[in-house]
C-alpha cells in the first residue's frame, strides 16, 4: 500500500515520526505553512491565521496523538526541528 505524506501529500512518504517527536519539532519553530510545504492549492484555502491554528492543534489538538508519516521532501526540512535523540 503506497501512503501519502501527512504535510504535503506527496505520495510514498516512508518515514515514520512519532507524536511526541513531531510536537517537539512544533515547539522549536517547524511549520509546514512557513517552510512552503504545503501544496500552493491547499495553502491559498488557508486563512491567514491558519499556520498558527495548524501548530496549536500539531502540539495540543487532535493532530498531537498520532504519529505522521512523511516523503523525503518534509523529513529533510523537519530535521533542524527534530535534534537527534
Amino acid at each position: 500500500m503506497i501512503k501519502s505524506c501527512d504535510i504535503c501529500s506527496a505520495p510514498e512518504a516512508n518515514s515514520l515520526v512519532s507524536a511526541s517527536a513531531l510536537r517537539g519539532a512544533v515547539r522549536r519553530g517547524f511549520n509546514p505553512f512557513h517552510l512552503g510545504l504545503i501544496p500552493p492549492s491547499l495553502a491559498r484555502l488557508a486563512t491567514p491565521d491558519y499556520p498558527a491554528k495548524w501548530s496549536q492543534e500539531a502540539m495540543e489538538g487532535v493532530m498531537s496523538k498520532s504519529d505522521w508519516i512523511l516523503c523525503s521532501a518534509c523529513e529533510l526540512k523537519l530535521a533542524p526541528y527534530h535534534p537527534p535523540g
